[in-house]
């Protein structure tokens, strides 16, 4: 199978020379992912190994547009297979015409209707998530209207995080004058009726968005109400957001109060631990409403945003006193609402309350030397109603820097030093944990850098508490990017977008090849 997909990257790559002097253009890009080594699953050392292989092709003549992607998993991160005619796991056919403002697209796509919540089909291959739909989609405006119609299938997911089932529907929007925007959405999830295919209930999501822009404030606001088949429960979602920039401070203000409906999870396959918020329907993706990386440590106990039941608020200010540094401050707070019905987060503990406050500094001492530095403190308490008992409650705070200097001409060194008190507080145990990262850019193209971590737990998992790496990357001829990583990884939860999973302590090799043309 690998002997076969070899030939076929030398066939794209050799005809696509010949095909610009037929006007025909071909662009794609490939990703290569390998590892061997050792991971700990379960408290139990076993061999980890896997070979995944995407190539991406897009192929232009004129208004049209041809894609595919062939993806070669033996087995992938996590331990799915694919070869044979699954290979070809994401084709389409697309006619665009920017004059009259239409596309229309036949196969694998994806689209985002407002900020998400009631339709955002995306793929995360690190987490994956695949909501994307093999169907059509049609899409454009006349005057200030712009209108998009969807029809497609889901596939299931290896990891069970998406199931499969029919869903259609779409959007309108329009621009109005003094910078008003309007926007409303209506979607229809009905599922496969093959009884031995895991689907949905039929599900029907209605949304809606007023935006603003002026000079030097937006404000953004959308609703969806979602609607499931023999549920008699109300499920919606808000969310608001007010910018505001001046001459040298900027403020973002974002408010969320979501309660979906939650399925049932029915997640599968090796190494496949992942968090409650992914319970609620794939085709939803709000916005977290909180700063989901902060920095390597800090972030490595994130807080789970329960999207069927978290109300919260997010501030975040930027002020540039000069050109050469700026400051931002985040804070967040959110909690569970259902049972009370309310508006606001609240910090009683049967709330399960969360609360942040991050501060980032960004700056260049001199014209060959940029530094950041952070600190920040938060608290998490996650408190189960239906079992009245404490899950969990940690609190964290953190300090750390991190610089980068340029020597000379040729080579810049790269320093990074932080630190994270961890406490838990339903235990009374508290612990420290580091991280050191030292390293040097030549040319700026061949990069090395060696990674420290180490934790003062007590009892840490898997009886580790020192991790040791050392990272190589190369960027070649502005189109090949190499990176290689050799030695221990601690592993950890990993979230993007409000989608979490744990990662698996890892000891060996890992090596990433990706390539433009």
């Amino acid at each position: 199978m690998i002997r076969r997909f070899s030939f076929l990257v030398l066939f794209v790559l050799l005809t696509s020379t010949a095909s610009y002097a037929q006007g025909v253009s071909i662009q794609g890009s490939n990703e290569m992912r390998w590892a061997d080594g050792r991971e700990t699953l379960g408290g139990q050392e076993q061999t980890k190994r896997y070979f995944e292989n995407r190539l991406n092709t897009d192929l232009y003549y004129g208004q049209v547009r041809i894609g595919a992607r062939l993806t070669v998993l033996q087995p992938s991160e996590f331990g799915e297979t694919q070869y044979g005619p699954e290979t070809l796991d994401k084709r389409f056919l697309e006619y665009y015409d920017p004059d009259i403002n239409f596309r229309l697209r036949a196969g694998d796509f994806y689209t985002v209707w407002g900020r998400g919540l009631t339709l955002a089909l995306v793929e995360d291959i690190n987490q994956g998530f695949d909501s994307g739909l093999d169907g059509v989609l049609a899409s454009g405006g006349v005057g200030n209207i712009e209108m998009e119609a969807i029809a497609g299938r889901s596939r299931e997911g290896f990891l069970g995080l998406v199931r499969q089932s029919q869903v259609s529907g779409g959007h309108i929007g329009a621009t109005l004058p003094a910078g008003l925007g309007v926007g409303g959405q209506a979607l229809l999830v009905t599922p496969v009726e093959d009884p031995t295919i895991s689907s949905y209930d039929e599900n029907r999501t209605f949304g809606g968005y007023l935006s603003w822009d002026g000079s030097s404030m937006s404000i953004w606001a959308e609703h969806a109400i979602e609607s499931i088949d023999g549920v008699d429960d109300d499920h919606d979602a808000s969310y608001l957001s007010v910018s505001w920039f001046g001459s040298r401070v900027g403020v973002v203000m974002d408010y969320k109060r979501y309660r979906y409906y939650r399925f049932a999870s029915g997640l599968s396959g090796a190494g496949s631990t992942y968090a409650q918020s992914v319970g609620i329907l794939p085709f939803h993706n709000a916005p977290i409403g909180q700063r989901e990386f902060t920095s390597n440590l800090f972030s490595k106990h994130p807080h789970i945003v329960l999207f069927n039941d978290e109300v919260g608020l997010q501030a975040e200010v930027t002020y540039n006193p000069t050109d050469d540094i700026t400051f931002i401050l985040a804070m967040s707070q959110s909690s569970s609402f259902v049972e009370r019905d309310g508006w606001l987060p609240s910090l009683e503990e049967e709330q399960s309350p969360f609360r942040e406050v991050f501060l980032e500094m960004n700056a260049y001492p001199s014209a060959n030397w940029y530094a950041t530095a952070w600190a920040g403190w938060n608290e998490d308490l996650v408190y189960h109603a239906e079992s009245n008992t404490r899950v969990d409650w940690k609190r964290q705070a953190v300090l750390g820097t991190q610089n980068e200097i340029r020597v000379s001409s040729d080579w810049s060194i790269k320093s990074s030093v932080e630190g994270v008190s961890v406490t838990e507080v339903s235990t009374d145990e508290s612990f420290m944990d580091g991280l050191l990262v030292l390293g040097a850019t030549w040319n700026s193209q061949y990069t090395a850098s060696v990674t420290y971590e180490f934790t003062g737990e007590e009892n840490p998992a898997n009886d580790v508490s020192n991790w040791v790496k050392a990272e190589f990357g190369a960027f070649l001829a502005n189109r090949h990017e190499l990176l290689l990583t050799v030695g221990q990884e601690r592993g950890g939860l990993v979230c993007s977008s409000g989608k979490c999973r744990v990662v698996t302590p890892f000891d060996g090799v890992k090596m990433t090849l990706t390539t433009l043309f």
